[in-house]
This record gives C-alpha cells, sequence and structure tokens, in this order.
C-alpha cells in the first residue's frame, strides 16, 4: 500500500503538468486507457507463463464468480472514475500538494461511511479523524475560504471513500488484476463519452504533448498502483487502508515541491503536519484492541 503511495504522490505533478495540454476529462480517458493495455498485457503474459489458456475469467470458472469479478470491476470502475474527474478537475485551480492532503479526507469519510455497513472503527481511528479535520481547516484556510477547486477535491474525497470500500467488498473473492484491468476499461469507456460529449475538441498535438504524464499515470498509478492497492486490501481494514493510503499526500507535496516548484505557507503546513499525525496515530499500538 506504501509502494501504490509514493506513485500516487509523484503521480499528482504528472496530473497538474499535463493540464497545459489536454481537457481533464480526456486525460482520464488517456490514462485509464494505458491502465487496460498494461494490465492486458501483465494478465496475458502471466497465463502464458502458467500454461494456461489467457482468459478474462483467470480462477472466476463458476457463472457466480464470473458475475462477482464483472460486478465488482464495474462498481469499482463506476467510482474510479467519478473519484478521478473531480481530482483532475481540480487540481487545475489548486496546487498539486494541496489537492494530495485534502484528496486524503478519505480518511475522515472512510470510518463515517464504515458505521452505515457495520464496520468497526476503534478510538485512535476517531482522534485521528479530529486530527484530519482540523489539519483540513489549516490548509484550506477555513470552510469559507474553500475556493472552486478544493470543493471538486474534497468532493473526489468522498468518491475516494466510496472506491476503499467497494474493494473492500470484492477484493477478497476477485482475482486483483482483472479485478483492476475491468475496473479501468470502464473507467475508459465512461470518461472518453463524457469527453467526447462536453470537451469536444480533441487536439492531437496536445495529446502527443501530454503523453509522457498520462503513460506515466497509465502504467504507474492505474496499472500498477491501484492493483496494489486492491492486493493489500485483502489484507487490511478499510479504514487502515486509508490511512496508509493519505501518505500520497506527503509524496504529493514533495513531488509539487520538486517538480513544479511549489511552495505552502507556514499555516498550510502545519495543516499538513496535522494530517500527517492523523495518519500516525491509528499505527501507534496503545492496547491490543487497537493494534
Amino acid at each position: 500500500m506504501i509502494s501504490a503511495t509514493i506513485i500516487w504522490g509523484a503521480a499528482f505533478s504528472a496530473q497538474s503538468s499535463a493540464m497545459q495540454y489536454v481537457k481533464p476529462v480526456l486525460f482520464i480517458a488517456l490514462r485509464s486507457a494505458v491502465g487496460v493495455a498494461a494490465l492486458a498485457a501483465v494478465i496475458a503474459l502471466s497465463d502464458i507463463l502458467r500454461n494456461r489458456k489467457i482468459s478474462l475469467w483467470g480462477n472466476a470458472g463458476t457463472p457466480d464468480e464470473r458475475k462477482e469479478l464483472l460486478t465488482g470491476g464495474l462498481w469499482c470502475g463506476i467510482c474510479i472514475t467519478l473519484a478521478s474527474i473531480l481530482q483532475q478537475c481540480g487540481v487545475q485551480y489548486t496546487s498539486a500538494g494541496k489537492t494530495g492532503f485534502l484528496t486524503a479526507l478519505y480518511i475522515i469519510i472512510v470510518p463515517v461511511l464504515g458505521i452505515f455497513i457495520k464496520r468497526k472503527t476503534g478510538f485512535s481511528l476517531w482522534i485521528a479523524v479530529i486530527f484530519a479535520l482540523c489539519g483540513s481547516h489549516l490548509l484550506c484556510g477555513g470552510i469559507t475560504d474553500i475556493d472552486r477547486g478544493e470543493w471538486l477535491v474534497i468532493a473526489c474525497a468522498f468518491a475516494y471513500s466510496l472506491h476503499i470500500l467497494v474493494i473492500d467488498r470484492y477484493a477478497g473473492k476477485c482475482d486483483c488484476m482483472r479485478l483492476s484491468f475491468i475496473q479501468f476499461t470502464v473507467a475508459t469507456i465512461i470518461s472518453l463519452i463524457i469527453s467526447l460529449v462536453f470537451e469536444r475538441e480533441l487536439f492531437l498535438s496536445g495529446i502527443l504533448s501530454s503523453m509522457p504524464f498520462w503513460l506515466f499515470c497509465g502504467i504507474g498509478s492505474s496499472a500498477l498502483a491501484f492493483t496494489l492497492q486492491i492486493a493489500a486490501q485483502k489484507h487490511l481494514h478499510p479504514v487502515t487502508a486509508s490511512l496508509l493510503m493519505s501518505l500520497e499526500s506527503v509524496f504529493a507535496v514533495l513531488g509539487g515541491w520538486i517538480f513544479l516548484h511549489e511552495t505552502l505557507s507556514l499555516r498550510e503546513l502545519s495543516g499538513c503536519a496535522m494530517i500527517f499525525a492523523a495518519i500516525i496515530i491509528p499505527q501507534i499500538p496503545f492496547n491490543k484492541k487497537n493494534s
């Protein structure tokens, strides 16, 4: 999971840079398509090395198992498309670093949503939620000062929360790579349709100029990192997964500083520090129940 967060954190800088050349939803379609191609190649190679027939289904041999794989891939695809579009639209108006930390608000949202599906959450996690909420307040300058881009990224955090909970539902029952392949196939189709309807202007020069960014995000962020997430969530409580995933915010700030020369004010850095503390607190074994 931590390996995935490093890739996601670096991807924020690539996402921000790509907006100079292409529209946000087209960028999502391009990176998702690359993710599909990369995962298809890995799945095919894996089947060949195992002397198996190349198949979408893998170990899903029965009709019920195949239905579970398709259903899980569909819902994961819808959630990841919504989250990605909101995030990509938001990054046009705010810094890569701030986008990373606001996206990490799903560490608050996941345990709250978990209440409705009867997922128990320990005391230390709720302490972390309070820290994260205070940190987000400092990072954004207060509820009245949140701009359009920040609201879009906060909405993205809700969509990512749903994505985490959906993966928690299906990850233990489905092949990770095939579930990821289906989710990005769905994401490619949905985002391409939305781009053709609402963005319309498709410039080949812009697509070619932004190629390094959507190739990196497609292969690294989509194909590799999200497959790592699905594999990791087979062994993690969804709240613990969300806390580890929010480390991407730290790498997003570092990436924005290194690649885009972005800086944060003392107040914003204080907010980042509080959100980072929120990530660490639940990992401290205060007692057996919370460890």
